[in-house]
Protein backbone atom coordinates (compact mmCIF):
# COMPACT_ATOMS: atom_id res chain seq x y z
CA UNK A 1 0.00 0.00 0.00
CA UNK A 2 2.56 2.32 1.17
CA UNK A 3 4.66 3.57 -1.89
CA UNK A 4 7.88 4.78 0.42
CA UNK A 5 11.17 3.20 0.75
CA UNK A 6 11.07 0.41 3.77
CA UNK A 7 13.14 1.96 6.58
CA UNK A 8 16.47 1.10 7.14
CA UNK A 9 17.31 1.77 11.33
CA UNK A 10 14.73 1.16 14.52
CA UNK A 11 14.54 4.83 14.48
CA UNK A 12 13.20 5.73 10.93
CA UNK A 13 11.07 2.94 11.40
CA UNK A 14 9.75 4.31 14.94
CA UNK A 15 9.44 7.21 13.54
CA UNK A 16 7.53 6.23 10.11
CA UNK A 17 5.04 4.27 13.24
CA UNK A 18 4.50 7.47 14.98
CA UNK A 19 3.35 9.08 11.88
CA UNK A 20 1.09 6.38 10.90
CA UNK A 21 -0.49 6.37 14.36
CA UNK A 22 -1.33 10.01 14.31
CA UNK A 23 -2.66 9.75 10.84
CA UNK A 24 -5.15 7.14 12.80
CA UNK A 25 -5.87 8.92 15.43
CA UNK A 26 -6.46 11.66 13.41
CA UNK A 27 -9.03 9.59 10.93
CA UNK A 28 -10.21 8.51 14.17
CA UNK A 29 -11.34 12.40 15.23
CA UNK A 30 -12.63 12.88 12.00
CA UNK A 31 -14.80 9.70 12.25
CA UNK A 32 -16.01 11.04 15.61
CA UNK A 33 -17.14 14.33 14.37
CA UNK A 34 -19.12 12.24 11.60
CA UNK A 35 -20.88 10.41 14.01
CA UNK A 36 -21.87 12.95 16.16
CA UNK A 37 -23.50 14.49 12.90
CA UNK A 38 -25.18 11.29 11.98
CA UNK A 39 -26.51 11.26 15.65
CA UNK A 40 -28.31 15.06 14.64
CA UNK A 41 -29.23 13.05 11.28
CA UNK A 42 -30.75 9.58 13.13
CA UNK A 43 -32.57 11.80 16.13
CA UNK A 44 -34.55 14.69 13.57
CA UNK A 45 -35.89 11.34 11.59
CA UNK A 46 -36.80 9.58 14.55
CA UNK A 47 -34.29 6.48 13.83
CA UNK A 48 -32.75 4.63 17.04
CA UNK A 49 -29.12 4.44 17.49
CA UNK A 50 -27.49 1.41 16.86
CA UNK A 51 -28.69 -0.46 13.23
CA UNK A 52 -27.40 -3.63 13.60
CA UNK A 53 -28.09 -4.44 9.88
CA UNK A 54 -25.56 -1.34 8.79
CA UNK A 55 -23.03 -3.25 11.66
CA UNK A 56 -22.92 -5.90 9.97
CA UNK A 57 -22.33 -4.62 6.64
CA UNK A 58 -19.46 -1.93 7.68
CA UNK A 59 -18.06 -5.30 9.80
CA UNK A 60 -18.19 -6.98 6.75
CA UNK A 61 -16.19 -4.41 4.29
CA UNK A 62 -13.92 -4.05 6.65
CA UNK A 63 -13.11 -7.61 6.71
CA UNK A 64 -12.72 -7.78 3.27
CA UNK A 65 -10.54 -4.61 2.89
CA UNK A 66 -8.61 -6.13 5.66
CA UNK A 67 -8.13 -9.33 3.73
CA UNK A 68 -6.97 -7.30 0.05
CA UNK A 69 -4.53 -5.48 2.48
CA UNK A 70 -3.18 -8.29 4.03
CA UNK A 71 -4.08 -7.51 7.10
CA UNK A 72 -5.82 -10.38 9.13
CA UNK A 73 -9.69 -9.43 9.05
CA UNK A 74 -10.07 -10.79 12.56
CA UNK A 75 -8.08 -7.74 13.73
CA UNK A 76 -9.32 -5.16 11.50
CA UNK A 77 -13.39 -7.23 13.09
CA UNK A 78 -12.54 -6.23 16.46
CA UNK A 79 -10.33 -3.12 16.19
CA UNK A 80 -14.13 -1.81 14.52
CA UNK A 81 -16.05 -3.73 16.73
CA UNK A 82 -14.35 -1.41 19.75
CA UNK A 83 -14.50 1.59 17.41
CA UNK A 84 -18.46 0.64 16.71
CA UNK A 85 -19.32 0.45 20.63
CA UNK A 86 -17.73 3.82 21.08
CA UNK A 87 -19.67 5.76 18.62
CA UNK A 88 -23.04 3.73 19.84
CA UNK A 89 -22.22 4.97 23.66
CA UNK A 90 -21.39 7.89 22.52
CA UNK A 91 -24.69 8.14 20.47
CA UNK A 92 -26.49 7.25 23.59
CA UNK A 93 -24.89 9.82 26.03
CA UNK A 94 -26.08 13.00 23.27
CA UNK A 95 -29.72 11.75 23.13
CA UNK A 96 -29.27 11.12 26.67
CA UNK A 97 -27.65 14.68 27.28
CA UNK A 98 -29.93 16.23 24.60
CA UNK A 99 -33.25 14.02 25.83
CA UNK A 100 -34.08 13.36 21.85
CA UNK A 101 -35.76 11.11 19.49
CA UNK A 102 -37.42 7.97 19.62
CA UNK A 103 -34.06 6.83 21.49
CA UNK A 104 -33.15 7.96 24.67
CA UNK A 105 -35.15 5.41 27.03
CA UNK A 106 -36.41 2.84 23.91
CA UNK A 107 -33.44 2.64 22.37
CA UNK A 108 -31.33 2.31 25.44
CA UNK A 109 -33.20 -0.45 27.23
CA UNK A 110 -33.70 -2.38 23.53
CA UNK A 111 -30.14 -1.56 22.42
CA UNK A 112 -28.68 -2.78 25.74
CA UNK A 113 -29.70 -6.64 25.63
CA UNK A 114 -28.50 -6.79 21.89
CA UNK A 115 -24.82 -5.92 22.68
CA UNK A 116 -22.02 -5.80 25.37
CA UNK A 117 -21.40 -2.48 27.46
CA UNK A 118 -18.98 -0.07 25.43
CA UNK A 119 -16.23 1.39 27.45
CA UNK A 120 -16.83 5.31 28.46
CA UNK A 121 -15.64 7.11 25.78
CA UNK A 122 -14.39 10.55 26.89
CA UNK A 123 -14.69 14.52 25.08
CA UNK A 124 -16.73 17.07 24.34
CA UNK A 125 -20.52 15.82 23.80
CA UNK A 126 -22.69 17.55 21.95
CA UNK A 127 -26.41 17.37 22.72
CA UNK A 128 -27.81 15.52 20.02
CA UNK A 129 -31.25 15.71 18.71
CA UNK A 130 -31.79 18.63 21.75
CA UNK A 131 -34.13 20.87 20.87
CA UNK A 132 -32.86 24.69 19.98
Amino acid sequence: MSTSPSPTTVPEARARIDEINERVVELLAERQAIVDALCELKADADRTVRDPEREAELLAHVRAVADEAGLPPTLAETLFEEILAHSVERQRRQRADGAAGPSAEESSAEELSAEEPAEKATGAVSTCGAQA
